[in-house]
C-alpha cells in the first residue's frame, strides 16, 4: 500500500491503495514507519510523498473502518492519521508533496505536513471539509492551515463552508508553492526534491523546527482533541454526515431547508 523508491538522495513514498488512496490504519502505520526509517537513513536527504494514481493523492480516512470500531475506539483511526502527519512535520530533512489530483480531508492533512507542495494544474483539488460530515479537523490542524496560507478568507471557506479549492485557488491562497502541468508533475517534483536534497542537513533541520514548531515524539493527540472528536463523532450530525459520504449523497442535517441549494 506504500511503494518505496530511491532516486539518488531522494526517497519517494508513493501511496498505492486503489482507487483513491483511502487511508486505513494499516496504511498509515506503514507510511509512518517508512517516514521514520527515511529520517534515520543517511542516504536520504529529501522525502517526496506522491500517489500511484493521477486522479487522487488521497481522499482521506477509511470511514468504513471508523464506524466498524466500537465507539470508544473510533478515535484510534484519527490518532493514526495525526501520528503520521506529525512524523512528516517532524521529519528532519526536506519534504515535498507531489499532488496530481484530489487531496481531500486526510489526504490534504498529509500534504499539509510537508514543507513544499506542488499541485497539478487543472486536475489538482484540495479540501479540509470535515464540517460537511459534522466533524472538525481540530485546532492544531486548523492552525497549520492558517499558518501556511496567505488568505484568511480561503481558510474560512475551507473549514467553515467545507469548500474544495481548485488548483488556481490553492495557489492564490498560498496553500501550494507551485502549479505544474499534470503530465510534468513527477518530473518537476523530482527536480525540486533533488534541489532540496543539496541543502545542508543540520541547518535545514534547525530552521525547520523553528519555522513549523514540530517536535520529535509529539505525535499524541491531546485529551481535549480526542474528547472533541469522540463527542462530535457520536452526534446525530456526524452519523448522518459520515453515512452520506459513504453513500455518496448530500447529507440531510436537522434544520436543513429543503428548498435550499
Amino acid at each position: 500500500m506504500v511503494i518505496k523508491e530511491q532516486q539518488g538522495r531522494v526517497r519517494i513514498l508513493r501511496l498505492a491503495n486503489p482507487p483513491a488512496n483511502i487511508l486505513t490504519t494499516s496504511l498509515l502505520g506503514v507510511l509512518k514507519g517508512e517516514i521514520e526509517l527515511a529520517g534515520r537513513d543517511p542516504s536520504v536527504r529529501c522525502l517526496m510523498l506522491a500517489s500511484s494514481y493521477p486522479r487522487y493523492f488521497s481522499t482521506g480516512l477509511d470511514l468504513g473502518e471508523v464506524i466498524s470500531l466500537p465507539p470508544e475506539r473510533r478515535g484510534e483511526v484519527f490518532g493514526a492519521l495525526f501520528a503520521t502527519y506529525h512524523a512528516l512535520g517532524a521529519f528532519p530533512k526536506p519534504t515535498l508533496a507531489a499532488i496530481g489530483g484530489s487531496a481531500i480531508l486526510g489526504g490534504w492533512i498529509l500534504a499539509m505536513a510537508c514543507d513544499f507542495r506542488l499541485l497539478a494544474e487543472g486536475t489538482g483539488r484540495i479540501a479540509l471539509s470535515e464540517i460537511r460530515m459534522g466533524l472538525s479537523p481540530g485546532s492544531e490542524l486548523i492552525a497549520r492551515l492558517s499558518r501556511i496560507s496567505s488568505s484568511p478568507t480561503l481558510v474560512k471557506e475551507m473549514v467553515l463552508r467545507g469548500r474544495t479549492l481548485r488548483a488556481d485557488e490553492a495557489l492564490v491562497g498560498g496553500f501550494v508553492d507551485r502549479l505544474v502541468p499534470a503530465e510534468a508533475l513527477e518530473e518537476e517534483s523530482l527536480k525540486e526534491a533533488r534541489h532540496l536534497a543539496k541543502l545542508p542537513h543540520g541547518a535545514y533541520a534547525s530552521v525547520k523546527r523553528s519555522l513549523w514548531g514540530f517536535a520529535p515524539g509529539g505525535d499524541v493527540l491531546s485529551p481535549e482533541t480526542l474528547d472533541e472528536f469522540h463527542n462530535l463523532l457520536a452526534s446525530p450530525e456526524a452519523q448522518e454526515g459520515v453515512l452520506a459520504m459513504r453513500e455518496k449523497r448530500r447529507p440531510r442535517f436537522s434544520g436543513d431547508d429543503k428548498e435550499a441549494d
